[in-house]
């Protein structure tokens, strides 16, 4: 087993001298099974090994110019947002059963706080008013503070949100 080793060793390192040396090649003649010797060179047939390529370097850099860093962070976040949902928080501020009464819930809500837009959504078997777009846990916590007054049955939901307009 060694000694298999040590010649597939010693091709590897051997093989590279040759590659520029000229192959005698055999072919076959099929009407008379007789091998026909192409001989190109006065050598000895020499099998040729191609090297493999070598391996790329792993250790990639790339320096870029803070304004090539905020235009990629902008086509990122708008692709992201293309699709017009992105993860978020929003404030369940109420839920129930029958939709009238979420309704009345939300027409009260917006009179209260008029620049937050609220959603009703239905998960069997009820119905839910939640309000706010915010990207971060803190901006939620920071609303639902002041929607515990008004609404003490308020809690917070991760829920995929509206994005804001790129700037």
């Amino acid at each position: 087993m060694k000694l298999m080793r040590y010649i597939v060793i010693a091709v590897f390192f051997v093989a590279p001298l040759f590659v520029n040396a000229q192959v005698t090649t055999i072919v076959t003649d099929t009407s008379k099974h007789n091998p026909i010797v192409n001989d190109t060179s006065k050598h000895a047939p020499v099998v040729v090994f191609i090297p493999p390529p070598p391996v790329p370097d792993s250790n990639i850099h790339v320096y870029q110019t803070a304004t090539i860093k905020n235009m990629d962070q902008k086509i990122y976040d708008y692709q992201r947002y293309s699709h017009c949902t992105s993860p978020g928080f929003r404030v369940q501020v109420d839920f129930s059963q029958e939709r009238n009464s979420i309704n009345n819930t939300k027409s009260n809500f917006s009179l209260k706080y008029p620049s937050t837009p609220s959603y009703i959504t239905y998960k069997q078997p009820y119905f839910r008013l939640s309000a706010g777009d915010f990207r971060t846990r803190l901006e939620a916590v920071s609303f639902l503070n002041k929607v515990k007054k008004d609404y003490p049955g308020a809690f917070l939901v991760a829920d995929k949100i509206a994005p804001p307009p790129l700037q």
